[in-house]
């Protein structure tokens, strides 16, 4: 007996030593420390779910157009939490019925997409014609799509969502509404803004313009070109150089990538979807960065969400504008800066959440002319559009078109009244007869090459950098058989790179910023053309580029050949 009382005496005491945090939580408590323990551990490590925000607003949505919206959810305890979403009640699944996914404390998202289109006709009544349409709901996560689709006819809608997971049950709602199309015709083109980018005298180029009826009665138009030149008319174009994000090249839906006629002058920081091309922010905090020259600039840009907008940085200033880009609704055109210095600047868009679309940015401070007659082609020129979509071809020409930056007009007149589409286009110089003289400055042994312009010129020698002259020729924009060439630059290597591939060319850019494109270069031998060797010293990271091939002497003692840059003049 007396030993069956020290035993447990000794537990009581183990207990006490080894779990008094369990008992000075639960003091009433009898099981052994052990045990309390065990079960505190686990509801530690019991996730916790939770869901930001728990209801989107859509807004009012128009029969043809698409809204957006995202929840972001996570595991507020430590772990990782399994969660599962299905489609709302009383809508349909078209294919997988469920979205599974894991998430942690670093958080999914759970991308909604709406869209609306007409559906199976019209219901006439005594007192009024009631549509129908189909609406379809689309969710995204890591890969997995869940489309969900329901007959719906005008009005606003609450929508409940039920996410199950191993942190519990939630329900989100997603609201919208129907805007019922008009009586009357209304003639709507997309887009409104035409870049056809930059080309060389002689080429002939077309885009599409999507004109649709966004009433119920026939819609009867017309295209009227451009006549002579009217200088108030030329007063509108001289605002400013449109440049569209819109990108053609996408092998199908979903991510959007920098477009090939900007990959100088954009980049893209975070997640980007795409909207028929167009940018659209998939994430808070996505961002995208655009360098121009000018005297300013504007954005063009459309939120899907109610509480969406963005914060806008001018060289890299955060800058207190009016707050036009939450809302949803139709695009915006937001002035970023007018009046600055006739030089380069940057501006960074950053969205506040999921949702914000961009069209593209208006570059003030550039010289704008009017084609000539007869440059523009339009076909068809004349049309009725009920309730289909109609394709308008434009056919730039640009035969004996001389060198600069140009803008037109097209008019469509209709019986619901008129609308307007402007184009713009770069006709570069005929890359035949002219190079560009590339030049060397140099500072302890940290090497730029530039095309001289007088402001980054002014900006090197200030900062100590001596004119060695010229070291070699580049190929304007769009020749055939050449690439831009990069230049990058290494702040705590003091070291510039270059190289045609976008990426590098395989080289890690850890540490380097890029900076721009200083012409462009061939990537195989041409005539008239040399090699541009590039040369690297081991111990201090820095590169060297010469069209000499003993670079490795001298000064440059100690570096070692790195491969052919690339073919100059």
């Amino acid at each position: 007996m007396l030993n069956k009382i020290t035993f447990l005496l000794a537990t009581l005491v183990f207990a006490g030593i080894c779990s008094c945090h369990a008992f000075a939580m639960n003091g009433s408590d009898y099981k052994t420390g052990k045990l309390i323990l065990s079960e505190k551990t686990n509801e530690e490590l019991r996730p916790v779910f939770r869901i930001t925000p728990r209801e989107l607003d859509l807004g009012s949505v128009k029969p043809g157009e698409t809204a957006f919206g995202e929840f972001h959810l996570n595991n507020v305890a430590a772990g990782t939490l399994d969660w599962s979403v299905s489609c709302p009640d009383d809508w349909e699944s078209a294919g997988e019925r469920v979205i599974n996914g894991v998430t942690s404390d670093t958080g999914d998202n759970l991308h909604v997409e709406l869209s609306i289109a007409e559906n199976i006709g019209s219901l006439f009544t005594a007192r009024a014609q009631i549509s129908n349409y189909r609406a379809v709901m689309k969710m995204e996560s890591a890969g997995q799509e869940l489309i969900c689709q329901k007959d719906v006819k005008s009005g606003t809608f609450r929508n409940s969502i039920r996410l199950s997971s191993t942190g519990g049950k939630r329900t989100v709602f997603v609201n919208f509404g129907i805007q019922m199309l008009q009586d009357n015709p209304f003639i709507s083109l997309n887009p409104q803004r035409l870049d056809f980018g930059m080309h060389l005298p002689g080429k002939i180029i077309s885009k599409k313009i999507e004109l649709t009826n966004k009433g119920k009665e026939i819609l009867r138009w017309s295209v009227e070109l451009p006549k002579a030149v009217a200088v108030s008319y030329l007063k509108e174009l001289q605002n400013g150089r449109f440049f569209s994000f819109h990108n053609e090249g996408l092998q199908e839906k979903g991510q959007y990538f920098t477009p090939e006629h900007l990959k100088d002058s954009m980049e893209l920081i975070g997640e980007w979807t795409e909207n028929n091309g167009y940018p659209v922010s998939k994430q808070m905090a996505s961002a995208i960065k655009f360098r121009f020259h000018g005297t300013g600039c504007s954005v063009f840009m459309k939120s899907h969400t109610e509480s969406g907008g963005c914060s806008i940085y001018l060289d890299d200033i955060l800058l207190k504008l009016p707050d036009m880009s939450s809302g949803h609704g139709e695009k915006k055109e937001l002035v970023i800066a007018e009046g600055l210095r006739n030089g380069p600047h940057s501006m960074t868009i950053v969205s506040r959440e999921g949702g914000l679309e961009l069209e593209g940015v208006k570059v003030f401070g550039k010289e704008i002319m009017q084609g000539p007659r007869g440059w523009i082609t339009v076909y068809p020129n004349s049309g009725k559009t009920l309730s289909e979509t109609d394709y308008v071809n434009v056919q730039l020409n640009t035969a004996n078109v001389a060198p600069g930056s140009y803008g037109d007009q097209i008019v469509f007149k209709s019986n619901s009244g008129e609308e307007k589409a402007t184009i713009f286009i770069d006709v570069l110089p005929d890359a035949t007869q002219k190079s560009m003289d590339v030049y060397l400055y140099s500072k302890d042994l940290d090497y730029v090459l530039t095309l001289n312009n007088h402001v980054e010129v002014a900006t090197l020698i200030k900062n100590g950098y001596v004119k060695e002259g010229i070291a070699f020729r580049l190929f304007s924009p769009g020749t055939p058989g050449t690439a831009s060439f990069y230049r990058w630059y290494n702040p705590v290597l003091k070291d510039h790179y270059y190289h045609y591939d976008r990426s590098g060319g395989g080289k890690r850019l850890d540490g380097y910023y890029f900076e721009s494109s200083i012409g462009n270069i061939a990537t195989s031998r041409m005539k008239g053309t040399r090699e541009l060797y590039r040369w690297v010293n081991p111990s201090t990271g820095r590169h060297y580029y010469s069209t000499d091939s003993r670079a490795s002497t001298g000064v440059r003692k100690g570096y070692r050949f790195d491969g052919i840059a690339g073919y100059v003049r």
